[in-house]
């Protein structure tokens, strides 16, 4: 089924209508150096991380922060939660960065990927805290806010239960089988994104840099929406996004096609008015319709073909550090703008725990230089990975789970020595 205009525009309406003032989220909570945990709130939704003890070596987990280390909100009122905040910040040597987990099915099944088990951010969470603290890393550990994963049961229960009314076998069934589940998935990917969009207003509000550990990419509109409104209320002026992608998909497809979905999360950007650039580095020429090319280029966005770069030193091809500073270059940022980075891990060949593989593309140590220039030279607010999914048969600090737990923590370890450098604002 295709979606109206007056659809895209039904759904561009929803998203941007007054957020509610609730904070839906299972926080994380860590236990160090065989400590005994009291019991939690309980108003307060929670999960357990045991940070490991290595004699003579301390661990991220050891300095990292969360809201159990801080004073928890009372209740879930936004004003409540960003007073928590602005605490977390004076601790210390005060919180700079908070990490948020993000992971619903229901985006990835718009879009034809695999819908997840919501495992990535605790797959991540796990080898994050238990990452070594090299020299002078202490440092952005202890400016970092291990917040939780933002709750969907609620969400995704309602949709369940609409279909079981509706007689629907929601198994193996795809999108155009049946029209009043395809509207029903879309509004409730819109509610999802919402969600997501109320949390990071907060943080952004509070002048905290989001990083967002994502099932699917449809997870840059929330997140970037809730950071255009929170740096809005702070700077008091409109705050727009320029935004780079490392993708072998270019995700901006038609809001037309899908409703909101993991491939058209910065064309939604784009067409609600706040996506002033956008810039993706890696894409393959076989796995991008024309037609999203050519919206991509009508919208003046900037991109590169991994085709189109030499990875091994061709003299008729830019190379990938000529490419980066390319892109780097077409997302130059005015003062009113907040720039931001996407990385779809998809985009690393080989790596199979993804919602989409690719047999062809950047391996993880250059994936890595990439994140570490781009913010070097860029300076993001903020900072998306997206589309991890672990294994469900394999333990979660084991085999190819735990290659990707690292390969998320490393990245965003990367992320944060790179910007610690940077002004807080």
């Amino acid at each position: 089924m295709s979606i109206t205009n007056s659809n895209a525009e039904g759904m561009t309406s929803q998203l941007t209508r007054p957020l509610n003032s609730l904070i839906t989220l299972c926080l994380t909570r860590l236990s160090r150096r065989n400590e005994t945990l009291a019991p939690a709130p309980t108003h307060v939704s929670h999960h357990d991380i045991r940070v490991p003890v290595r004699n003579g070596q301390t661990s991220a987990g050891d300095h990292i922060k969360t809201l159990f280390d801080c004073d928890l909100p009372a209740d879930k009122e936004n004003e409540t939660f960003v007073k928590c905040l602005e605490k977390a910040q004076l601790q210390g040597p005060g919180i700079r960065f908070v990490v948020i987990g993000s992971e619903n099915y229901v985006g990835k099944w718009l879009n034809g990927g695999r819908r997840g088990h919501g495992l990535n951010y605790k797959c991540f969470a796990q080898q994050f805290v238990s990452s070594p603290v090299g020299p002078g890393q202490r440092n952005f550990f202890e400016q970092t806010l291990l917040l939780g994963e933002v709750q969907y049961d609620d969400i995704t229960k309602q949709l369940n239960d609409m279909a079981q009314a509706e007689g629907i076998e929601q198994t193996n069934i795809k999108y155009g089988e049946n029209k009043v589940y395809d509207r029903m998935v879309e509004e409730a990917s819109i509610r999802c994104q919402r969600r997501l969009a109320n949390i990071v207003r907060c943080i952004a509000r509070c002048s905290l840099r989001p990083i967002c550990i994502s099932g699917g990419n449809e997870d840059i509109l929330g997140l970037g929406y809730g950071v255009h409104l929170g740096r809005t209320i702070a700077r008091g002026t409109p705050s727009n996004l320029t935004l780079g992608n490392f993708d072998c998909h270019g995700d901006y497809k038609n809001l037309e096609e899908r409703g909101a979905h993991s491939g058209n999360g910065f064309s939604f950007l784009n067409t609600i008015g706040i996506l002033k650039k956008y810039a993706v580095l890696g894409l393959t020429p076989y796995e991008n319709r024309e037609s999203m090319m050519e919206h991509l280029i009508s919208t003046n966005c900037w991109y590169r073909y991994l085709d189109d770069i030499s990875l091994i030193g061709a003299p008729n091809r830019p190379s990938l550090y000529e490419s980066l500073l390319d892109m780097i270059k077409a997302l130059d940022a005015e003062d009113d703008e907040v720039p931001g980075l996407c990385v779809d891990l998809d985009v690393t060949e080989d790596l199979t725990t993804v919602s989409c593989p690719a047999t062809l593309g950047f391996t993880r140590a250059q994936v890595h230089e990439l994140v570490q220039e781009f913010t070097r030279y860029n300076k993001p607010f903020f900072l998306l990975l997206a589309e991890g999914m672990p294994d469900p048969m394999i333990p979660l600090s084991e085999g190819i789970n735990r290659t990707l737990g690292k390969y998320q923590a490393g990245l965003v370890a990367c992320f944060l020595r790179n910007c610690i450098s940077v002004p807080h604002i």
